[in-house]
């Protein structure tokens, strides 16, 4: 696969996984902890899509020794970071709040 495109779908998938974080803990501040907790599976199972792509990224430049590096690989890579930070922190919010609302 071309890698602007795997970067793109890597930046997407990212972005997806960080939305759903962000409102998972919206939702917990409100009370609303079945929202939170579906929100934050979403997360998750973008993140895996991210992932997957970020590591065929890498097979291939294993396989093939070097692989271009461009400004929006590093774009990527740095959107995939983030929305794993951001997914863990927002399960601690989301515990957090569970814990304070009295939801556990």
């Amino acid at each position: 696969m071309d890698i602007s495109k795997c970067a793109v779908m890597v930046i997407a998938y990212a972005g997806d996984s960080k939305s759903a974080s962000m409102e998972a803990i919206e939702a917990a501040r409100k009370g609303n902890f079945d929202k939170a907790d579906a929100l934050l599976k979403k997360s998750s199972e973008s993140l895996l899509k991210a992932h997957e792509v970020h590591t065929n990224l890498l097979v291939d430049e294993a396989r093939e020794g070097k692989i271009e590096i461009s400004m929006i690989l590093v774009h990527a890579s740095n959107h995939f970071s983030i929305a794993e930070n951001t997914r863990e922190l927002a399960e601690q919010f989301v515990n957090i709040y569970k814990e304070v609302k009295g939801g556990l």
